[in-house]
């Protein structure tokens, strides 16, 4: 009974926080929650300053002004706690998502003067062109960003994926997929002028080209995608010199505080010298393979202690030299190591693959 009231407690303050009236501009009718940092929130951002959309009219506020992205009066904002969220004094209404914050201020301004369709017609070939990048973008890109910077995931920053390296593979995959979709005549992704599509992915591709290097990798962009972000980034464009500088300058700010410094694969690296396991990983040293992914090798001990006396090793180390050092980055590939227990020991002994 105790635990019921309260879990009960805790669901009446937590509606009473949404409850709560919300803080916005005095004189904007649109109040923007975000912070430079925010690739989801430059997106929005990229569309109003094409529009020469100014503060008269959405007010860009730090959710720190309201005490963080965890406080009460943020969650009546935006109950993920996430950025950017958007504020509409005359719909009386609040919501997050990027998407459908810069679908919806599109719309609102798309006739300003400024160049851009940001809210084509349904069923036309620019929204079917945006719609498919901006789409990919958020389907493919934004849910495992987090690959790229964030410490301790925990799980969360890979989404199926169970290490970062196999996270940030598929988000470099993800960024060769662009290619196909861009525009052949340019510069913008579209044709001659900004959609959706551009604001979308302009940021994460700042990101992408500011983060993979920390990791040895170079952004798997194609010939027409390097054209289009070169553009971007040549000063041709002064909203996008805008957006770089702001997005960029608080990545610097990021690294200049040791952000990557505890990240495995970017601050964090292996030994050079490779242990007898890596040899025989790689090939080096001979070895009877009982089982073998992606991931991980199993193989019979040279000097069996039973009749089954399999080793079960990561194919890459990241670290995990012994498991007294393992952390939560290691939590995925620890599961999956487990996992192929029964492989292991099914097809190691007289009569297994290794014989």
């Amino acid at each position: 009974m105790a635990r019921v009231l309260v879990a009960a407690a805790a669901l009446v303050a937590n509606a009473d926080a949404l409850r709560a009236p919300v803080r916005m501009s005095a004189a904007a009718p649109y109040t923007l929650y975000d912070l430079p940092v925010s690739n989801n929130g430059a997106r929005v951002r990229q569309l109003l300053y094409y529009k020469g959309v100014g503060p008269e009219d959405v007010a860009i506020v730090s959710p720190m002004d309201l005490g963080g992205l965890r406080s009460d009066e943020y969650l009546a904002v935006n109950p993920q706690g996430k950025m950017p969220a958007l504020a509409c004094r005359d719909e009386a209404a609040t919501f997050g998502e990027s998407d459908t914050i810069a679908r919806f201020l599109g719309g609102k301004f798309n006739d300003r003067n400024g160049p851009g369709d940001f809210a084509p017609s349904a069923g036309t070939p620019l929204a079917f062109k945006s719609d498919r990048l901006a789409r990919h973008h958020d389907i493919y890109l934004a849910p495992i960003q987090g690959c790229l910077y964030k410490a301790s995931p925990k799980g969360q920053a890979y989404g199926l994926f169970p290490t970062r390296a196999a996270a940030l593979a598929e988000f470099q995959k993800q960024l060769g997929l662009i290619e196909p979709m861009v525009d052949e005549a340019g510069p913008y992704l579209c044709g001659a002028a900004p959609t959706q599509a551009d604001c979308a992915l302009f940021p994460t591709m700042i990101f992408a080209a500011k983060m993979l290097p920390l990791f040895d990798l170079e952004p798997a962009f194609g010939p027409k995608t390097a054209a289009w972000y070169a553009h971007l980034t040549s000063g041709a464009d002064a909203v996008a010199a805008k957006v770089y500088e702001e997005v960029a300058g608080s990545l610097d700010g990021w690294e200049g505080k040791g952000r990557w410094s505890t990240i495995y694969g970017a601050g964090l690296r292996d030994a050079p010298e490779p242990t007898i396991f890596d040899k025989i990983v790689a090939g080096d040293i001979p070895s009877k393979k009982v089982y073998e992914d992606d991931l991980c090798y199993a193989f019979e001990d040279a000097n069996p202690a039973a009749p089954v006396h399999v080793l079960l090793v990561p194919k890459r180390k990241d670290l995990l030299t012994q498991l007294r050092f393992a952390s939560d980055e290691q939590a995925g590939l620890l599961g999956h190591l487990m996992t192929k227990v029964p492989a292991g020991a099914q097809g190691g002994g007289p009569g297994g693959p290794g014989d």
